[in-house]
């Protein structure tokens, strides 16, 4: 299921689209949620056409489950029904998406190779204090243990030395050339560690992407370290690249 917001005036072009994904450690949350209905509206009113998307959770759907949904989301948007419905340009579909979101939104970003106009392609994403690596390295380095349990129940795993999907799952490992822009944001002192951020970032400049970086002092954690600075970012962000 999606609720979508509009632009409340019509328009004489077709408006690009964003998904939006809300956090929830992939356990809870919802596209109604205070991580998502919002910053959709946002979007609604800076003229995107906004779509807050569910995904499945856990327990019982573990990686690649979420994505999936995602992914099919992205592709029903383009159908050319909803195309017209929506008046939207399928070739200008972006993502958004805080914690558990950033990380889905991430892997749809990276996943696939190729032009970002379309299937499940999306054109730029903005990830708010998303874990970009889910190897074994990053599970057993400094990740606190409750956002270690998170990671592996997500990863359908126990044990992170024994984990076939850890690296499909991780946003770091697909990176190429052909990846989307990324916008990424994440809090200095919150609990998931900001290394996997800045290598995600180190890793699309290196394939040629445009990654903007932005590490923020304090530990505010995905969309609670919104202020009107980092949103008019991302909206010049989404301006440059959708």
């Amino acid at each position: 299921m999606l609720d979508a917001y509009l632009p409340a005036s019509a328009r004489a072009e077709a408006v690009p689209a964003v998904i939006v994904l809300h956090g929830g450690s992939f356990v809870s949350g919802d596209k109604g949620g205070l991580d998502a209905a919002p910053i959709a509206q946002l979007l609604a009113q800076e003229g995107y056409a906004a779509f807050s998307v569910d995904y499945r959770l856990l327990p019982g759907h573990p990686y690649p489950d979420a994505l999936q949904d995602v992914q099919t989301a992205i592709r029903w948007l383009r159908q050319s029904e909803q195309v017209e419905r929506f008046g939207i340009d399928p070739a200008r579909i972006g993502g958004f998406g805080g914690s558990a979101g950033a990380i889905l939104i991430s892997e749809a970003g990276t996943a696939g190779e190729g032009p970002l106009d379309g299937g499940a392609r999306l054109a730029a994403v903005v990830e708010l204090s998303g874990a970009m690596d889910l190897t074994p390295a990053a599970l057993t380095a400094d990740l606190p243990q409750e956002e270690r349990e998170v990671g592996l129940a997500y990863l359908g795993c126990s044990d992170p030395l024994d984990c076939p999907a850890a690296e499909a799952a991780s946003p770091l490992s697909a990176v190429d050339p052909s990846d989307p822009p990324f916008f990424l944001a994440h809090s200095a002192d919150e609990a998931i560690p900001e290394q996997p951020t800045l290598a995600m970032a180190d890793a699309l400049r290196a394939a040629g992407v445009p990654a903007k970086l932005t590490i923020r002092p304090g530990s505010a954690h995905s969309v609670l370290m919104l202020d009107a600075g980092l949103v008019q970012d991302i909206l010049a962000f989404y301006a440059a690249f959708l």
